[in-house]
């Protein structure tokens, strides 16, 4: 799976990725895609949820402003959210 390339070979994130404000982005964004079944993405969304709120407020424009949009956007139910739910 794509997401493998953020993963260590203990199975956890990579370290690097905490000091990567781009790279933790991306990977946020692209765990939105979240399927029922892959429980990589829902891990990718915690791991990238915690670091990003925390690495935040020492990013600047424009990628401060991109990090608070996505940590935003995780917090309003989805489609997805709502589809499960049915």
């Amino acid at each position: 799976m794509i997401f493998d390339k953020f993963k260590d070979e203990k199975g956890g994130f990579k370290e690097d990725l905490i000091t990567n404000g781009k790279g933790m982005l991306g990977l946020c964004e692209a765990a939105h895609l979240w399927v029922h079944g892959y429980d990589i993405l829902e891990e990718a969304l915690a791991f990238t949820a915690t670091h990003l709120k925390a690495m935040v407020e020492s990013l600047r424009y424009p990628l401060a402003e991109q990090v608070s949009h996505a940590m935003d956007s995780t917090k309003k139910p989805s489609f997805r959210d709502e589809q499960f739910r049915l």
